[in-house]
Parts: C-alpha cells; sequence; structure tokens
C-alpha cells in the first residue's frame, strides 16, 4: 500500500494519525497494520465504499470492529450467501430490459450513475438489478415521474438508508455470531435473516406511515 494511499486514509478518517518523531518521520502501530489490512479486505473481498467501510471500522469501538473483521470471521459466506440468494441467475442484457420495462438509455443511465444498478462493459446488469428497474417502471406508470419531482435525486435517500442499516446489520452479525457459530449456521441465519428482515422493515414502513397519515389529519383540521 503506498505512502500517499495511507496518508489518504488518515485525512478521510480511516486510520488514526501516527506518532511523529519529525515532520518527516512517523510511527505506525501493529493497530495501524491491522487496520489496513481489514479496509484492503473489505475493498477486494466486499466491494464496500470507504465510507461504509469507516462506519463499519468506528462503529466496533476504540479497537476499530477489527476482531469480527478478521479473515477468519466466515471467510466463504460472501460467496455462499450471494450464491444462494442469487440462484445463480444469469445476467439481463440492458437491452431486455429496456424492452421489458420501456425505460430508455438516459433512465438506465440516471441509475447506473446514482449507483442503484451496476451495468458491465459488456451492457449486462444482474437479474436483481433487472428487477429493481421493472420497479421503477411501474413506479414511474403509477405517477412517480420525474415532471412531478420524482428524480433519481430526489430519491437517493434510500440510497442512503439502505447504505445506513446494511452497515449496522452487518456490524451486529458479526459482533454477535463470529467465533461463536460455525460458517454454516451463520450462513443459514443470514440466508433467512434477509428474508426475514426484509418483511420486517416492509410491515415497520407501512405502519409508520398509516400513523404519520393519521395523526396528519387532526393536525390539518386544527389549522383549517
Amino acid at each position: 500500500m503506498g505512502r500517499e494511499t495511507i496518508r489518504y486514509y488518515i485525512r478521510e478518517g480511516l486510520l488514526p494519525e501516527p506518532t511523529r518523531a519529525s515532520r518527516n518521520s512517523a510511527s505506525y502501530s501493529e493497530a495501524h497494520v491491522t487496520r489496513l489490512k481489514a479496509i484492503k479486505r473489505l475493498q477486494e473481498e466486499r466491494f464496500l465504499p470507504l465510507a461504509v467501510i469507516r462506519s463499519l471500522l468506528d462503529a466496533g469501538g476504540e479497537d476499530g470492529g477489527e476482531r469480527w473483521l478478521e479473515p477468519q470471521a466466515f471467510p466463504e459466506l460472501d460467496s455462499v450467501l450471494r450464491a444462494r440468494l442469487d440462484h445463480d441467475a444469469p445476467r439481463v442484457a440492458v437491452s431486455d430490459v429496456m424492452a421489458q420495462t420501456g425505460c430508455g438509455d438516459e433512465d438506465i443511465d440516471q441509475q447506473s450513475a446514482a449507483g442503484v444498478i451496476a451495468v458491465d462493459a459488456a451492457g449486462t446488469m444482474s437479474a436483481r438489478d433487472a428487477t429493481i428497474m421493472r420497479v421503477l417502471g411501474d413506479l414511474r406508470t403509477t405517477g412517480f415521474t420525474s415532471e412531478r419531482g420524482f428524480t433519481t435525486e430526489s430519491m437517493k435517500f434510500y440510497l442512503d438508508f439502505v447504505e445506513w442499516v446494511t452497515t449496522q446489520e452487518m456490524r451486529l452479525f458479526f459482533e454477535h455470531t463470529a467465533g461463536r457459530i460455525d460458517e454454516a449456521e451463520a450462513t443459514d441465519m443470514a440466508e433467512r435473516g434477509v428474508a426475514s428482515i426484509n418483511e420486517l422493515l416492509g410491515l415497520l414502513r407501512t405502519r409508520s406511515l398509516l400513523n404519520k397519515l393519521g395523526a396528519r389529519r387532526p393536525t390539518a383540521n386544527d389549522d383549517s
């Protein structure tokens, strides 16, 4: 890892400042080395952006959460869980997605630029991303159009929420399972947990919306 990369991580808050004996001399501890290895591993193996990595490390407390970020903490869980959840679904050509959803090149480009979907160099996306485009198309048909202000940028808070909640989920899961159960049980837990939490979030969100609409009615009547 290059010197400038390390300095960048320090500036971004991913690494603590080293001990400096002089202006041109810095002393790094084993804690720095461990954290650098964790950052590199999360980038290369879990494809996480630096902002999420920083949240994961900070959420672990003073030790930076390195205990559950060690490679021996379920090293095969990522690949096995991905295979189970995706069921080896083939990638879908962008042209097919456009034909099925009625979206155009601009829609694909906007969602890709915003990080909602990912299109590879071959012009394909995952089956899950194709489903996301279908759902976005359904929303547009329902009336959630850019002309009415429902733009990709205005709905970016969904992406921010997902990044935040999944960061907390990963921290909580690994903290309470790593070193306590074997990888097979952890994979089963994670697989079932994804479906259950998806259902739970939907129920909680619907309940909260209805409660807020209910609270809004008397407030509106009082104001009138």
